[in-house]
C-alpha cells in the first residue's frame, strides 16, 4: 500500500469516530440561557462541553498521537533528516517536529474546523495552530494531554477531553496534507471556489496565499523561493503562463505609454503647472499619490467646464461632457444631476475626470486583466520551502 494512502486511511477512520462521539456528545463552547430577570436569550460560554472527558475520548486521543509520532518520523526521513531510522535517540517532537518546522514553518500554518455538527463560536476553537510549539516538548494541548493519558491514565484521565482530541486531529490532518501532497489547477478566478478540505470532514485549510500571483500582475518580478501564509499552500502561475501574463502587461504599459506621450496637453503650460503642484503636494504627503494619468483627465474635463462660468452653464457642460457619461462613472456616480450645486460641482468635476481616466487605463489593460485573472492558469502546491517561477 502507498505510505500516504495508508496515513490518511487510518485518520479517516479516526475522524469517521470523532464525528461518531459527536451524535452522542454536542461539541460546543456556548449555550443559551434565559435570563430570569429580563427574559432575554443570551449566549453565553460553554467550556465544560469542550472539556468533557472519558476513557473513549482518551484512547481516541492516544491513536491520533502515536499517528502524528509516526507520520512526522516519515516526514522527517522523506525529507532530509539525518539521524537514521531505528535510532534510539529520535524523538518525533524535538528532533522531527523541529525539522520540519524549519523547512516549512508547519507551525504557523492553520487549520480551520468546518465539520457542520460542531457548534463552535469562539475563533480560538474555529480557528487552530495546531503546531505551535509542537517541536517542544508537550507545549501544546494535545501533546500534555497524550502524555499524561498515556504514562498515568487514571489520575489524568480528565486531559483525555474533546478539547485536546480535536487539536491533536487537526495536527494529524496537517502532517497528512503534507505527506499526501496534492497538486491542483485553477484559473485564477476560480481559486476561491476550490475545496481545500481535500476529503476531511470536519477541517479546512485556508485558502492559499496568492502573493506570487498579485506581484506578477504588479510586475514584480522575483527570482526567490516562493513563501506561502496560514496556508501551506501557495497559488502560482503555471511557469509558462507566468511568462505570458509578463508580456501582457508589459504590452499593456508600452501601449499606455505611447497613449501619454501622443497627448497634446503635455505642452501646455498650464496642465505642467498642475502636474507639478500635484507633485509638490505628494513630495509633502507621499500618501497623496499622483498619477499622471488622473491629472490629465482632471485638466480635461475641467476646461470643458471651467469654474469662471455661471453654475448653469457649467453644469450642462459637465453633464454632456464623456466624462460624466464614462462607463466607470456609471457604476460610481456620487450625485445625480438634480444634485449638483455651486458648492459640490467642482468635487464631484475632479471625481469624473478620475473616472474617465480609469476608463482610459481600463481600455488599454483589459487584455492583461482578462489574461490575467479570466484564462491565468494556476497551480497550487505545497510549501516545501523549494517554490518559485522558473
Amino acid at each position: 500500500m502507498n505510505k500516504a494512502n495508508m496515513f490518511w486511511q487510518t485518520y479517516l477512520n479516526l475522524e469517521n469516530e470523532f464525528l461518531d462521539l459527536s451524535k452522542y456528545i454536542y461539541i460546543t463552547d456556548t449555550t443559551t440561557k434565559i435570563d430570569t430577570h429580563t427574559k432575554v436569550i443570551r449566549n453565553v460560554e460553554c467550556k465544560h462541553q469542550l472539556e468533557t472527558y472519558s476513557s473513549y475520548i482518551a484512547d481516541l486521543l492516544v491513536r491520533c498521537c502515536v499517528e502524528i509520532e509516526a507520520i512526522s518520523k516519515e516526514l522527517y526521513f522523506d525529507n532530509g533528516g539525518i539521524k537514521p531510522r531505528g535510532s534510539i535517540d529520535l524523538y518525533f517532537d524535538t528532533d522531527c517536529i523541529a525539522f520540519l518546522n524549519d523547512k516549512w514553518n508547519i507551525a504557523d500554518k492553520v487549520v480551520m474546523v468546518v465539520a457542520s455538527n460542531f457548534n463552535l463560536s469562539k475563533e480560538e476553537n474555529q480557528i487552530l495552530t495546531p503546531l505551535k510549539k509542537a517541536d517542544e516538548r508537550s507545549k501544546t494541548i494535545w501533546a500534555k494531554s497524550y502524555q499524561a493519558v498515556k504514562h498515568d491514565r487514571y489520575n489524568s484521565l480528565y486531559l483525555g477531553n474533546i478539547k485536546a482530541l480535536l487539536n491533536a486531529m487537526a495536527a494529524l490532518y496537517l502532517f497528512n496534507i503534507y505527506f499526501r501532497d496534492i497538486k491542483l489547477s485553477s484559473k485564477y478566478v476560480d481559486i476561491h471556489n476550490l475545496d481545500m478540505s481535500f476529503g476531511s470532514k470536519i477541517f479546512s485549510l485556508k485558502a492559499p496565499n496568492q502573493n506570487a500571483l498579485v506581484d506578477i500582475m504588479n510586475g514584480i518580478k522575483s527570482d526567490d523561493i516562493l513563501k506561502s501564509g496560514e496556508s501551506p499552500y501557495i497559488a502560482k502561475y503555471t511557469d509558462s503562463y507566468y511568462k505570458q501574463v509578463l508580456s501582457a502587461r508589459q504590452k499593456y504599459l508600452d501601449d499606455l505609454n505611447n497613449y501619454w506621450r501622443n497627448q497634446p496637453e503635455l505642452k501646455e503650460t498650464a496642465f505642467i503647472l498642475q502636474l507639478a503642484k500635484a507633485k509638490e503636494i505628494e513630495d509633502k504627503d507621499p500618501a497623496q499619490r499622483v498619477i499622471p494619468l488622473w491629472e490629465l483627465c482632471k485638466y480635461r474635463i475641467n476646461k470643458k467646464a471651467p469654474a469662471y462660468l455661471p453654475f448653469e452653464e457649467r453644469k450642462k457642460a459637465f453633464v454632456q461632457s464623456p466624462e460624466w457619461n464614462g462607463e466607470i462613472r456609471m457604476l460610481n456616480k456620487h450625485l445625480s444631476e438634480s444634485e449638483l450645486t455651486p458648492e459640490n460641482i467642482q468635487g464631484e468635476i475632479d471625481h469624473a475626470g478620475v473616472q474617465f481616466a480609469m476608463d482610459i487605463d481600463k481600455s488599454f489593460s483589459s487584455q492583461f486583466m482578462y489574461k490575467a485573472f479570466t484564462e491565468g492558469y494556476c497551480e497550487i502546491v505545497l510549501d516545501k520551502g523549494n517554490v518559485k517561477y522558473l
